[in-house]
C-alpha cells in the first residue's frame, strides 16, 4: 500500500516520503511484540491515502485474508531483516531451524494420524508467520507445540 501511495504521489514528494516512513514504522512497531495498535493505525492511514486513488487502474484493492498475510510477511521480511541486530537474526535463524527439524521429523513419520499431521502443519505455519513478523513469544509457543508433537508422535 505504501509503495502504491508513494508512486501515485510521485509529484508530491512530501506525501511519498511520509508513505515510505509509515511503512518502515509499521515494521518497527510490529517487531518483538511492539505497539500493535499504533502499527494498525499506521496501516489505516495508508489505506485512507490509497482510497484517494480508488479509480487508479493499479489500485491494489482489498486482498483476501491469506493474501494480506502473505504480503505482510513478505514486506516485513524484506524491510525488517535490514534493521535487525546480529543476535536477533541469529535467534530467528535458530528458531527457523528448530521449526524445520521438528516439522520434518513429523512429516517423515509413517502412519501418523491425519489430525496430528494437520496440527503439525498448523503449528509450523503459525510459527513461521510469527517468526516472520518478529513476534518472539508466539514463535516460542509454536516451537514448543511442534516439539511436543514430535516428542509424542515421531520415532
Amino acid at each position: 500500500m505504501a509503495a502504491f501511495v508513494g508512486a501515485c504521489r510521485g509529484r508530491d514528494d512530501e506525501r511519498a516520503r511520509e508513505a515510505r516512513e509509515l511503512a518502515a514504522r509499521v515494521c518497527a512497531l510490529a517487531y518483538d511484540g511492539g505497539d500493535l495498535d499504533a502499527a494498525e493505525d499506521v496501516v489505516l492511514t495508508l489505506e485512507e491515502w490509497a482510497d484517494e486513488f480508488v479509480d487508479h487502474p493499479y489500485h491494489p484493492g482489498v486482498p483476501r485474508p491469506d493474501e494480506a498475510d502473505r504480503l505482510t510477511r513478505d514486506h516485513l521480511k524484506d524491510v525488517l531483516r535490514e534493521e535487525l541486530t546480529t543476535p536477533a537474526r541469529d535467534w530467528m535463524s535458530g528458531t527457523q531451524l528448530s521449526l524445520d527439524v521438528d516439522f520434518n521429523a513429523l512429516r517423515r513419520t509413517r502412519g501418523l494420524d491425519r489430525r496430528i499431521r494437520e496440527d503439525a502443519f498448523y503449528a509450523y505455519g503459525r510459527g513461521t508467520m510469527a517468526l516472520d513478523l518478529g513476534h518472539r513469544a508466539a514463535a516460542r509457543r509454536e516451537v514448543a507445540r511442534l516439539r511436543e508433537l514430535r516428542d509424542t508422535y515421531a520415532s
